[in-house]
């Protein structure tokens, strides 16, 4: 009689661990089913010149789960991009205009409730500009970095914002002059401020 008591029990030993060696492959999967949303591409640099953007890819950082270079479809929005990153709790995303479109090779900073953007920026670098002298890359500037060059207010500085957004970014200085209120004599004071 103990002879089969024995080989129920492990008979039911046996079948608990395939249930648990099963649930646990369920949970890996699902887990794993979760990350694809962020998906990192890699092109060579001449297959990027030979064929038309497509896609822009932002950097996430701050307050949310899942930091990071997010790929997405041209004409994006914040939103779309947070969507993906999963802001915490304590994200402040009034600061943020979430319906602003995004601009290939941009950084998001999520702040904290409280934080002050002196506190959100400490240590983050958005653009080629970071001290006095250097170039301001127009493919990647915020709108207030572009404010900061000469001739160029906030109207003008949405305007190149939105010519990137529209058409993919710069491929040289003097695709400025595409951007409607940017004509010869303004180029001419900006060509030796700025970089793609």
């Amino acid at each position: 009689m103990l002879e089969i008591d024995r080989k129920v029990q492990i008979f039911i030993f046996l079948i608990a661990a395939a249930l648990i060696f099963t649930g646990g492959y369920k949970y890996a999967m699902w887990l794993a089913s979760g990350s694809e949303e962020e998906v990192i591409i890699e092109n060579n640099v001449e297959d990027i010149d030979s064929r038309e953007i497509k896609e822009l890819g932002v950097h996430i950082a701050g307050a949310v789960k899942k930091p990071g270079v997010y790929y997405l479809s041209l004409g994006s929005r914040v939103e779309d991009a947070l969507r993906l990153a999963e802001p915490l709790a304590e994200a402040d995303l009034n600061t943020l205009n979430l319906a602003r479109k995004l601009a290939d090779g941009e950084k998001i900073y999520v702040p904290r409730e409280g934080e002050t953007p002196e506190q959100a920026m400490s240590g983050a670098v958005l653009t080629e500009q970071g001290s006095a002298g250097q170039k301001i890359n127009i493919n990647t500037a915020t709108a207030a970095e572009l404010d900061t060059l000469p001739g160029i207010g906030p109207a003008i500085a949405q305007r190149i914002i939105d010519y990137r957004t529209e058409y993919g970014p710069f491929r040289t200085i003097a695709d400025l002059q595409k951007v409607s209120g940017i004509g010869e004599r303004r180029y001419e004071q900006l060509k030796a401020l700025v970089t793609i």
